[in-house]
């Protein structure tokens, strides 16, 4: 079975949105878009989502993890 790039790419945001429940647009200008998935009380520990695009399609994402706005490798 064969499955072209731009279908690949669907997928990718298909994937965030059962996943994380976040609605990526499509044909965005933007190389990179942070969401906030979720902050504890007083910003201590956050978890973010970002999600990196080419060309107006999402070609990738990544989780990280904040305590004190410092990241946790």
């Amino acid at each position: 079975m064969s499955v072209s790039k731009n279908n690949f790419l669907d997928f990718i945001a298909v994937e965030i949105e059962g996943f994380y429940g976040v609605i990526i647009p499509d044909n965005t200008e933007e190389y990179q878009i942070s969401y906030t998935l979720f902050t504890s009380f007083l910003t201590i520990f956050q978890k973010k989502l970002y999600v990196y695009f080419l060309s107006g399609k999402t070609i990738n994402y990544q989780i990280h993890y904040f305590i004190f706005n410092f990241k946790i490798i």
